[in-house]
């Protein structure tokens, strides 16, 4: 794939202590990642827009791959140079967080401005990312959905969700709050996912499995647009995410093609099975996550203290909702660790010695409005903004465990089957690398993955 991968993956390793004891040597070469590009006889192509990325802030449209472009087969960033800029400046954000935390200073400063360079592709004029050229101007003629693949594996529509590192950023671009939430409400959809949920997603979201560009709305079969039912938390309509999740939960079922598109190494299955905990982390490295309605009446999930490495980590944690149905979807409130949050967002701090999430649910959003205050993260030189809320809901991801869940009550034998996706009413589900416990009442999976924090 393009973009740079890697390194908001192992930014959020090192975040939850994977890394312990090679964090010198891991960030040593994720900068040499950022800002160089692999010696000529390597195999790799690494960032083969870094050049162009570090002498316009973008990487221009128009290049040719193999002569203006490293190429040593595969993928590669200047063949699709709009979605790659956007990708390093998140990359880049992650990156900027190690730094920061390790102390370097100098470092965390450069990548954070280099964050905001996602900005540098936003056309006021048309009110959409667009590709540039090396001279500055624009790609012209231009379709934002067709995007003359300058993104990849999808158009500027599903690609103009992926600033995790501002999103508050990102929504004063988009003309502010309501202005992006009716631009946010257009791409879900969401007056007829209200009406039907599963025929919207089949109808107005998909086109065909692999059919990259061809809509303007959201595609959850693939992953550039994962991260944008949660973008609703930014404009203080959190609320809107669960109907968002729910409908895409309906494109997971037991059957032989019962994943949206192509997993890619867990990805879909990750953003499901977080989504249905009602946790999802938004930015890599920033230890925080957005918060929705979970899937099941309750999750209990071991968070693993790893052996090797002194974390402080390790507990218990439960997450419960009881009565939650596809009806009763929506936060009335929430408590964590016994006291309650008005925020939509717990930090991992919270979370990472176990503990309880405790959801009060109903049948429609929760009258009070949401706050107009925001709160800020410091975590690394990045400025992450998130919306104080009275009201909740949110999908999510989580850390390393056991998981047992338990079924809602009171659903209706369809409404079983499109909420509970991969997890059947009363079936056990074994995904790759996970062990099933057995169990009359509840469904359990043993993630193979245990995070930790520093």
């Amino acid at each position: 794939m393009t973009g740079d991968p890697v390194t908001p993956f192992l930014v959020e390793g090192w975040s939850k202590g994977f890394l312990a004891g090679h964090e010198a040597e891991a960030y040593s070469l994720l900068k040499q990642n950022a800002t160089e590009q692999p010696p000529a006889d390597s195999q790799y192509n690494g960032r083969s827009g870094q050049h162009y990325y570090e002498k316009l802030g973008y990487i221009p449209f128009g290049l040719r791959v193999g002569t203006d472009c490293v190429s040593h087969g595969g993928d590669n960033d200047c063949a699709h140079p709009a979605s790659a800029t956007m990708e390093y400046a998140a990359a880049d954000a992650s990156l900027a967080i190690m730094a920061k935390a390790l102390g370097h200073t100098a470092d965390a400063s450069m990548l954070t401005e280099r964050s905001g360079w996602y900005k540098n592709l936003w056309d006021a004029g048309t009110q959409s990312f667009r590709p540039r050229m090396s001279d500055g101007t624009w790609l012209d003629p231009y379709d934002p959905v067709e995007a003359a693949h300058a993104f990849h594996e999808g158009g500027s529509y599903q690609y103009q969700w992926l600033a995790p590192q501002d999103p508050a950023g990102l929504v004063k671009l988009m003309g502010g709050r309501a202005a992006t939430e009716k631009r946010l409400d257009d791409f879900f959809a969401y007056d007829k996912l209200l009406k039907d949920p599963a025929g919207t997603a089949r109808t107005d979201w998909i086109e065909a499995t692999y059919a990259y560009y061809s809509k303007p709305t959201y595609n959850p079969n693939n992953e550039p647009d994962l991260l944008a039912p949660y973008v609703y938390a930014w404009v203080q309509q959190p609320a809107k995410i669960a109907t968002v999740a729910r409908a895409a939960f309906t494109l997971f079922t037991d059957g032989a093609d019962g994943m949206t598109g192509n997993d890619d190494l867990g990805t879909m299955s990750a953003w499901y099975v977080f989504s249905s905990w009602g946790l999802y982390p938004t930015m890599s490295g920033a230890n925080y996550f957005v918060v929705s309605s979970p899937q099941f009446e309750r999750v209990d999930i071991d968070v693993a203290s790893p052996a090797s490495v002194r974390t402080g980590q390790g507990g218990r944690l439960t997450i419960t909702a009881p009565g939650v149905s596809d009806d009763r979807r929506y936060v009335q409130s929430l408590g964590v660790n016994g006291s309650r949050r008005t925020k939509s967002w717990v930090g991992w701090d919270a979370l990472r010695s176990g503990g309880t999430l405790a959801h009060t649910v109903g049948t429609s959003p929760s009258v009070e409005a949401c706050r107009s205050s925001t709160n800020r993260w410091s975590h690394s030189a990045t400025s992450i903004c998130a919306i104080s809320c009275t009201v909740l809901s949110s999908p999510g991801r989580s850390s390393g465990m056991v998981v047992t869940t338990t079924a809602p009550a009171r659903r209706t034998p369809n409404q079983q089957a499109t909420s509970h996706g991969l997890f059947g009413p009363r079936s056990s589900t074994r995904l790759p690398g996970t062990t099933p416990r057995s169990s009359t009442s509840t469904r359990a999976t043993r993630l193979a993955v245990a995070r930790s924090s520093p």
